[in-house]
């Protein structure tokens, strides 16, 4: 999944504490992201209610003059 040339190279590389702080929120951002995402593709889609569902038909109300 993650190329390992790619955490060498920044492991390796020679930063400041800005960069630093730059690449571990890249990095957060990017995990929060990436699981924000799939977890909206995988949850499933809400069912919607038609208008005769909603109504009841039963009991007071229910009638054409009904609240």
């Amino acid at each position: 999944m993650i190329n390992k040339d790619i955490i060498q190279t920044i492991r390796d590389k020679e930063m400041d504490r800005k960069d630093f702080l730059k690449y571990s929120g890249l990095a957060l951002l990017s995990v929060v992201g990436l699981k924000t995402i799939a977890t909206l593709l995988t949850q499933p889609e809400p069912k919607k209610l038609s208008e005769s569902q909603n109504k009841s038909t039963h009991g007071f109300g229910g009638g054409k003059y009904g609240v």
